[in-house]
C-alpha cells in the first residue's frame, strides 16, 4: 500500500448524547472501537484528533498517534475537514491517502475497507471514496409542502428495476491527499462509493440508536466480521 493516514476526529463537546465517544459498545468506548478497527489496516499510521484530555488519556494503550486539537476546529460548526487540514498540517503529510474515520459508526466494515484503499490505489481516475450500503429508499422532502425526491409518487415500480441507489454509511470516507489539500472536501475530484455490509450503516447519533448498538455490539463482534 502506498502512504496511509487515517484521522479519527473525536470531539467531547457531542450535545445529541453527553460524551458520546467514551459510551460503551460491548465494552468498548466508540473511540476505542475506532481506534481497534483502523489497526486492523495493514501499515495504517492512525491518528486522534480531540481537544479532550479524557479521550485522548483513553486511548494511550494503544499504538496510535495522538494530536490536541485546536480550540478553533472543536466548535459545533468545525468541520472534519478542519480537522483532517488541521492534522495533515501538523504532520506534514501531502501524498498518500488519507481515510477520515468517523467513531460513531461502531461496526466498521474493516475488509471492506481495506479493499476499498486498494481499489483507490490502482484507479488514477479516481480520486475519493465513500463507504456505502446498497439501498433503495423512496425519499420526501418538506419545503411548502411534501414532494417526492427522484421518484414519481404515482408509479412505484419492482424495486428490482429501479435504478441503482446506495446510501453513505459514514462510516469512513478516503481521499486522495494531494486531491483533497487542492479543493478541502472529502468528496474531492471524482468519487465513487464503496459496498459495505450493512452493520456499518449504524450510526449514534440519538440515545435510541446508542441503545440498539449497545444491544447488538456483541452479537456483531463474536460475527468477527
Amino acid at each position: 500500500m502506498n502512504d496511509l493516514v487515517t484521522v479519527i476526529p473525536v470531539r467531547g463537546g457531542s450535545k445529541g448524547i453527553l460524551r458520546k465517544n467514551l459510551q460503551l459498545v460491548n465494552k468498548k468506548s466508540l473511540v476505542e472501537r475506532a481506534v481497534i478497527s483502523a489497526l486492523k489496516v495493514p501499515n495504517n499510521r492512525v491518528i486522534v484528533s480531540s481537544e479532550d484530555n479524557e479521550i485522548l488519556e483513553s486511548i494511550k494503550k494503544y499504538e496510535v498517534e495522538m494530536i490536541k486539537r485546536s480550540e478553533k476546529n472543536s466548535k459545533d460548526n468545525s468541520t472534519s475537514e478542519d480537522v483532517v487540514l488541521e492534522v495533515l498540517s501538523a504532520i506534514q503529510f501531502s501524498l498518500g491517502i488519507v481515510t477520515l474515520l468517523q467513531a460513531t459508526n461502531p461496526f466498521t466494515d474493516v475488509n471492506a475497507w481495506i479493499e476499498s484503499i486498494k481499489y483507490l490505489e490502482i484507479n488514477d481516475n479516481i480520486d475519493s471514496i465513500f463507504s456505502a450500503v446498497d439501498k433503495n429508499l423512496y425519499m420526501w422532502g418538506e419545503k411548502n409542502k411534501w414532494t417526492p425526491i427522484g421518484h414519481n409518487k404515482n408509479i412505484r415500480i419492482p424495486r428490482q428495476l429501479n435504478d441503482r441507489t446506495v446510501v453513505e454509511t459514514g462510516s469512513y470516507y478516503l481521499f486522495k491527499t494531494k486531491k483533497f489539500l487542492v479543493e478541502k472536501t472529502r468528496f474531492c475530484g471524482n468519487t465513487e462509493p464503496y459496498i459495505n455490509n450493512i452493520w456499518s450503516s449504524f450510526d449514534i447519533d440519538t440515545v435510541e440508536d446508542l441503545i440498539f448498538c449497545q444491544k447488538v455490539g456483541k452479537i456483531y463482534d463474536d460475527l468477527n466480521i
